[in-house]
């Protein structure tokens, strides 16, 4: 059992990155085998280029950097996406890897085949300053539910198991202690999470033969 973490955020010790950190750790303690992909120390480049596009019409091959990605998280069982909500939406760095790495002939094929994430576990952590409640009430997780959870991820990617959980109410940059507590409480039960999620994905994967 493997289990990926994908980070956006530019801040090395941000929350972000300990939220990541957290859920492969609890993955880890459940006997998974773990991978942090932290975009912004791995100098990710998100902007889509001419050499994406010359492999999305059948033109040429992969890009090196893309590859590369593609074989971090094809064997995946898990992939946790974890960034700030930005602009009612993730981060570009992020929307970057949507964009070039869970491309045509990977993540979904025209023909309609299963591509490389069908059948994996899906989770979206999403750190953001409103509350859940009010994101649910004004659209945006709605928003957020059809473009990645339904359309892309569902029906492109083949992906059915697929959970958004939300840390709100965040205040960046917030030192008080009774904050930085309640931060300590969250990342434990993200780390839960991740044992949980571990658990549940190997008990689904078949048995190999000898």
């Amino acid at each position: 059992m493997k289990a990926v973490a994908i980070t956006a955020n530019p801040e090395v010790e941000s929350l972000t990155q300990a939220v990541g950190s957290a859920f492969l750790d609890g993955a880890a303690e459940s006997g998974a085998l773990t991978d942090m992909i932290d975009l912004h120390a791995e100098a990710f480049n998100p902007v889509y280029s001419m050499e994406d596009r010359l492999h999305y019409l059948g033109q040429g091959p992969v890009p090196d950097d893309v590859a590369a990605l593609q074989s971090r998280i094809e064997d995946a069982d898990v992939i946790a996406f974890v960034f700030p909500m930005y602009w009612f939406s993730m981060p570009a760095i992020m929307k970057g890897f949507f964009d070039r790495v869970l491309c045509r002939g990977f993540s979904y094929n025209i023909d309609g085949t299963p591509g490389a994430l069908a059948g994996k576990t899906i989770k979206l952590i999403i750190l953001c300053g409103a509350s859940e409640g009010s994101h649910r009430i004004d659209g945006v997780d709605k928003a957020i539910d059809v473009q990645i959870c339904q359309r892309t991820l569902r029906d492109y990617c083949g992906v059915q198991d697929i959970e958004k959980v939300y840390l709100d109410g965040l205040n960046m940059g917030d030192q008080d202690e009774q904050v930085r507590e309640e931060m300590r409480k969250r990342l434990i039960r993200i780390s839960v999470l991740g044992s949980q999620t571990a658990v549940q994905t190997a008990s689904q994967k078949p048995e190999v033969q000898s």
